[in-house]
């Protein structure tokens, strides 16, 4: 029982990690909270769920025209909206993302209405089923898939941010931008790409969680305060913090649902945010912010 748990708890982990990741990303170069993230990444899932039930395409063209619409997304509210009055009023920026899940919350009520859509699992066939000390633990096909996707993207992102001059470029814009453009460096290119990638993340993520939350308007809710709790917790210019953050706070839900109580899950999850800005406002692995006199 206990180890079924924690594996259900790892799945459910590497989404919030999706998450977690997106709202880095987006958080690392602008150092902006982008509070309609949910609601992008929801109306995402709405496209994913017109293609693929509605129109009859397959998942896989489905799911990569989605996740494009999640980059537009993203280029769009940071190029358009946030851009022209970054070094004005940063309040502003954060305010603008505010308006911006409002009206998307509205265009997905006008489109689509408030009623609940099904999404099929991708992957149906046999799960996979081992025998442990605790009992026996069983693994659907569809989770596999989600861990596998998460894995792929988490060391595809890795290795461009690592080893391409883009990503290199990316990290020193994230770490010190006037430092960056003395250099010679696109700020505005990187600022843009770290939207686009947090709105492919959060497309992918969406898609993923539509079987198992089903696709209206409010879907990503619960998951933008849980990926944003993981992000909290491993550190908010922390790409690695929010992977850990994530895996190791769904864990964390998953056996508090399971041994205390489903009502106890968002309370405690808050909790951890509390507690964290407490005792250290960084995160674990976020770097304390130094600051000149």
């Amino acid at each position: 029982m206990l180890f079924q748990q924690v594996i259900a708890g790892l799945i459910t982990g590497s989404l919030y990690a999706l998450v977690a990741l997106g709202l880095v990303m987006a958080y690392k170069v602008t150092e902006v909270m982008n509070f309609a993230y949910g609601y992008m990444a929801m109306i995402s899932a709405y496209i994913f769920y017109s293609l693929f039930v509605v129109f009859g395409l397959n998942y896989a063209s489905s799911f990569a025209l989605a996740v494009l619409v999640g980059v537009g997304m993203g280029y769009v509210v940071e190029r358009g909206l946030l851009r022209p009055v970054r070094y004005i009023s940063p309040t502003s920026m954060v305010i603008i993302t505010l308006g911006v899940l409002l009206v998307l919350q509205g265009l997905a009520l006008q489109i689509w209405g408030n009623e609940y859509q099904h999404v099929p699992n991708a992957l149906n066939g046999k799960p996979l089923i081992f025998r442990t000390f605790g009992g026996i633990v069983v693994i659907p096909q569809q989770s596999l898939l989600i861990v596998g996707i998460v894995f792929a993207t988490v060391i595809f992102l890795f290795l461009y941010l690592k080893f391409t001059y883009q990503g290199m470029a990316f990290r020193a814009t994230s770490q010190n931008e006037e430092a960056a453009k003395l250099m010679g460096i696109n700020t505005n290119l990187n600022m843009s790409l770290s939207w686009m990638i947090s709105g492919a993340l959060g497309a992918a993520a969406a898609i993923l969680a539509a079987p198992q939350t089903f696709v209206y308007p409010d879907m990503m809710l619960n998951l933008q305060i849980m990926g944003f709790t993981a992000a909290v917790l491993g550190g908010f210019d922390s790409i690695p913090g929010a992977i850990i953050g994530g895996v190791t706070l769904g864990v964390v839900d998953n056996l508090v649902g399971a041994y205390l109580s489903n009502n106890l899950r968002a309370t405690f999850s808050l909790a951890i945010i509390v507690a964290i800005l407490l005792v250290r406002p960084e995160g674990i692995f976020g770097r304390p912010k130094s600051r000149r006199v």
